[in-house]
């Protein structure tokens, strides 16, 4: 499968008009992603409606029965149509509520063109900055929490795997106490922070053996284990084999 998810554009805005305009009911045969940074709009999907607010997002795979009424109001949206890469996967709802990141507006931000134009590159920017959209809905809506400060704090994790980090760095990380974290992690994943972090670091662990660009010992200090046994010995609990064998 192609590690990137778009395979061509066909249609980019990033506007703010004082109405939406409508667009007639018709059978799309491309994905369209269009999302509410400002006010909202209401669209009919397959016959029913449903109103965008700010910070919500439609993802819509080839054909949906789509059609947009009028606005009355100002609103600013950003919309995208494109053909996505044979096998490709969106594992994701026609309607995402509460969809936009902090982290999405900011790539909106990257670029400052309303629509695509034949200069700068500007076609090869927009694509790349759609597939980091698609790659943070799909983290967003499948990481399997939608309790923001447990979100904030598996990203934390992960941008730290490679470090010594305590319960205490995460709960600090994420401005909650180290009970609250540990009882929303509980509530949400069903399992206890260290227990989640020692996954994240075993599967990165794998992953690095596998690749062969490191030694053993090597990927044990990398993880940030004091001894290359105790890594050895948590390893093979989690995969049944040692890492030696792994290799």
């Amino acid at each position: 499968m192609d590690p990137y998810i778009v395979k061509e554009l066909l249609h980019f805005c990033n506007i703010s008009p004082k109405k939406c305009t409508h667009l007639d009911r018709c059978v799309i045969d491309y994905y369209d992603l269009t999302f509410v940074l400002r006010g909202s709009m209401v669209y009919i999907l397959n016959g029913s409606s449903v109103t965008l607010s700010e910070n919500d997002a439609i993802l819509l795979p080839p054909g949906t029965v789509r059609e947009r009424p009028a606005g009355n109001g100002r609103v600013h949206y950003v919309s995208f149509n494109f053909v996505p890469h044979d096998g490709s996967v969106l594992p994701l709802e026609l309607f995402l509520k509460s969809a936009i990141t902090r982290e999405i507006r900011s790539l909106c931000g990257v670029f400052s063109e309303q629509h695509i134009s034949p200069f700068y590159h500007s076609y090869e920017k927009i694509v790349n900055i759609l597939n980091c959209i698609l790659y943070e809905l799909i983290d967003r809506f499948t990481i399997g929490s939608n309790d923001k400060n447990v979100i904030a704090a598996l990203k934390f994790i992960d941008e730290n795997l490679t470090h010594r980090i305590t319960v205490d760095d995460i709960a600090a990380a994420v401005h909650l106490s180290r009970d609250h974290l540990a009882h929303s992690f509980k509530r949400e994943l069903g399992r206890s922070v260290i227990d989640y972090v020692n996954e994240r670091r075993m599967l990165l662990a794998k992953s690095l053996i596998q690749s062969g660009e490191m030694s053993l010992s090597d990927v044990s200090d990398t993880l940030g284990y004091e001894s290359y046994s105790y890594f050895s010995r948590v390893f093979k609990r989690y995969f049944g084999v040692s890492p030696v064998r792994m290799r």
